[in-house]
């Protein structure tokens, strides 16, 4: 695995990842028969249930990568493991089947309704009509299509959330394990693809499902990864952390490139309010008034958008009602500072790989 000189091995996370990467390597050559690594000698592993981001600049193998664990495309080297089994040994078409694959521009079948589109791979691998069906409806239900109003509508009738929404319902039809994203929201408009990020991890914390998703927008990486994987070109792994640690450590210049000017408001929405960032100024323990907006645990963000319009410190409440404290100012600035110093003992800040336990569920 090419990394930066801290570098460990990702592979140390889980004894039996759901996809893993081993010395991965693929190689196109060029027009005057020179070979070039689009990526070179990538060891990786996807934990079962996480949704691991995959993020970078265009050209430094990140759909490549994706690709190569459907086999879309083929790797020259190494070997792909989808939960212990290679999947050079087996059916290419089958393997498909076994995982879920959504793309930018959805790839609907325009002369299909939604239900029959949804329906593709349970057609494909046999299952009779009455439980496609149900499935269909299930899932229309799931990525908020009710049946009654899309099933019989076809694509060009949709707006460009609403297939992409079919999309990932199609996906999903025969329960894949793992599902693979590339782009997937990238044709959608700013307010949609928000939007569609929400009930997209709605749904992942809803089926545990592993997903394996690529961007070029370090905002939707961190809005949406359990983990994230900063590449460079060849697919070289420049950090693998937790959103958190990505944002707020940055292992490398590179990284820190990506992250960009954008780091305060992203530490806001990453950060979270704790008993140690609170100023005194109340009663511990103090019943809180009805309506206290302010809890340990809040977002940053949130804490600072309710002190922009308070004339004085806010109380903070726990998960009781009882004050613990207030928020100012001070107290936003103390939790940034908190959250950017290094933590020897729970961070690895040049790889990072999050434990599996504080993944979500």
């Amino acid at each position: 695995m090419r990394l930066s000189d801290a570098a460990t091995s990702v592979l140390e996370v889980a004894d039996d990842p759901a996809i893993a990467f081993e010395h991965v390597s693929k190689s196109y050559a060029s027009g005057r028969g020179e070979s070039g690594a689009a990526v070179d000698d990538l060891t990786l592993a996807v934990q079962p249930h996480e949704v691991l981001v995959l993020v970078g600049p265009s050209g430094c193998g990140k759909t490549t990568t994706l690709r190569m664990a459907n086999r879309l495309v083929e790797p020259t080297s190494g070997r792909i493991l989808l939960q212990g089994e290679d999947v050079t040994t087996v059916d290419p078409v089958g393997l498909r089947r076994r995982m879920g694959y959504v793309i930018q521009n959805v790839g609907l079948f325009p002369h299909r309704t939604v239900a029959q589109n949804v329906a593709t791979v349970p057609g494909l691998v046999g299952w009779d009509r009455k439980r496609t069906a149900a499935r269909v409806e299930e899932l229309l239900d799931l990525v908020g299509l009710p049946p009654d109003r899309y099933a019989r509508r076809f694509p060009h009738e949709l707006s460009g959330g609403e297939r992409q929404r079919v999309g990932v319902a199609r996906a999903l039809a025969t329960d894949p394990p793992v599902l693979l994203m590339d782009e997937p929201f990238g044709a959608v408009d700013p307010v949609g693809r928000r939007r569609l990020q929400t009930e997209f991890a709605r749904i992942q914390r809803a089926l545990g499902i592993t997903v394996m998703l690529v961007t070029h927008d370090i905002d939707e990486a961190v809005r949406m990864a359990d983990r994230v994987a900063v590449l460079s070109t060849g697919a070289r792994i420049e950090q693998l952390a937790s959103p958190l640690d990505i944002v707020a450590r940055p292992a490398t210049p590179a990284v820190a490139d990506l992250v960009g000017r954008g780091r305060t408001a992203r530490l806001l929405a990453l950060g979270r309010l704790e008993r140690a960032d609170l100023d005194p100024g109340v009663q511990d323990g103090t019943e809180s008034a009805v309506g206290t907006a302010l809890t340990i645990g809040a977002e940053l963000g949130d804490v600072l958008s309710a002190l922009v319009g308070a004339d004085g410190p806010l109380p903070v409440h726990d998960d009781r009602g009882r004050v613990v404290g207030s928020a100012t100012p001070a107290t936003v600035v103390r939790a940034l500072d908190r959250v950017t110093e290094p933590d020897d003992e729970t961070h690895d800040t040049s790889v990072g790989a999050a434990p599996v336990g504080t993944l979500r569920t």
